[in-house]
């Protein structure tokens, strides 16, 4: 075995709701607000697509999904020699570190992100250098100076989980313009159909001034679809290419394929699913409370306090899981009576 293995944890999931109710004694109903999914769901498109498909499960999936590779490009405005999958973008950030990370390397990212850009690092038995957040946000002035001649990777996660926080289209530019051209950038924008912030980065203007910069994206989250998986990624084709080496070849499902492409053609319920967020969640900045909430572009937001699990505990005996982290809680949001719910415990903490 690999001896940087045994540095790393598996992953670790919140108990279930029947566990935490055994835990802590509760009778009621316990909502789940942990993990950032669209509790609305996918598209009724998206899941008659499913029912339609049912009967193809006996073939093997068509490798890197074809069609719905042609709609990601034609959506975007790309060649599809640009786009390729992932089982969600999990296995996504697996393909890239496995192709360009290597032994002596070193990633640059932040401390206070997405866990799994340091985890594949370390498999991979690299330095991992973890930039601290400044107020919930990337420190991008810290993160370019300390990119040097090891760097394999730069991981930019826009908006950031689990703070919410984002970066302006200038900011990135400011960045980019420090950072050695031969340095793979990777913008995770997995909340990024949520931002309702009209100087959110267009990344793909981006890519044509920028040959290093690629950008990642998911079903996962707006379009309602974490239990399929199907994750993706842009970048220039040669980097594509690379990546499509180590890409194991069915890693994607028929029925995610069928159901993402109908998810992908229905914006009109990607809008409202989108806008009913940003009335909630603006709900959440108007609150009279003490506590610290972070402001957020995404499905969810994080409460920065020294009394996290308290707050978490609290947000449990009033029927709510949230997720626990050393420095805040980050709470999911939902449909309107559950957000009520929320706001309320915070008022009142």
């Amino acid at each position: 075995m690999k001896s940087q293995i045994s540095k790393l944890s598996a992953y670790q999931p919140g108990l279930s709701p029947e566990k935490l109710k055994e835990k802590y004694g509760i009778e009621s109903e316990l909502h789940k607000h942990a993990s950032n999914e669209n509790l609305f769901g996918p598209s009724p498109k998206a899941k008659q697509a499913i029912k339609d498909h049912v009967d193809d499960l006996f073939l093997y999936p068509e490798p890197n999904a074809p069609l719905l590779q042609e709609a990601i490009a034609k959506h975007y405005g790309v060649d599809k020699s640009q786009v390729l999958f992932g089982a969600g973008l999990d296995e996504m950030i697996v393909i890239i570190s496995r192709t360009l990370v290597r032994a002596g390397d070193n990633i640059v990212t932040s401390a206070g992100t997405f866990g799994q850009y340091l985890h594949n690092a370390v498999v991979e038995d690299a330095e991992t250098i973890q930039v601290p957040l400044i107020d919930g946000t990337f420190d991008l002035d810290g993160i370019a100076a300390t990119i040097n001649d090891k760097t394999a990777a730069v991981w930019i996660c826009n908006p950031n989980n689990p703070t919410g926080t984002y970066h302006t289209h200038d900011d990135i530019v400011a960045f980019l313009e420090k950072v050695p051209a031969h340095i793979p950038v990777f913008m995770d924008e997995a909340y990024a159909e949520y931002v309702s912030a009209e100087d959110y980065p267009k990344t793909l203007e981006l890519m044509k001034q920028y040959d290093n910069v690629a950008l990642m994206r998911t079903f996962s989250k707006a379009y309602g679809l974490a239990g399929l998986r199907i994750g993706y990624l842009i970048s220039a084709p040669e980097l594509a290419a690379q990546l499509n080496v180590i890409r194991p070849p069915f890693n994607t499902t028929r029925l995610s394929e069928q159901a993402a492409l109908k998810a992908l053609e229905d914006q009109e319920y990607l809008q409202q699913v989108v806008e009913t967020n940003r009335v909630e969640r603006e709900k959440f900045f108007e609150l009279e409370t003490a506590l610290k909430i972070y402001p957020s572009q995404t499905n969810f937001v994080f409460v920065e306090t020294e009394r996290a699990k308290e707050l978490d505990e609290t947000l449990l005996r009033n029927g709510i899981i949230a997720r626990l982290f050393p420095n805040g809680v980050r709470i999911s949001l939902g449909f309107p009576e559950q957000n009520e719910v929320i706001r309320n415990v915070l008022k009142s903490f």
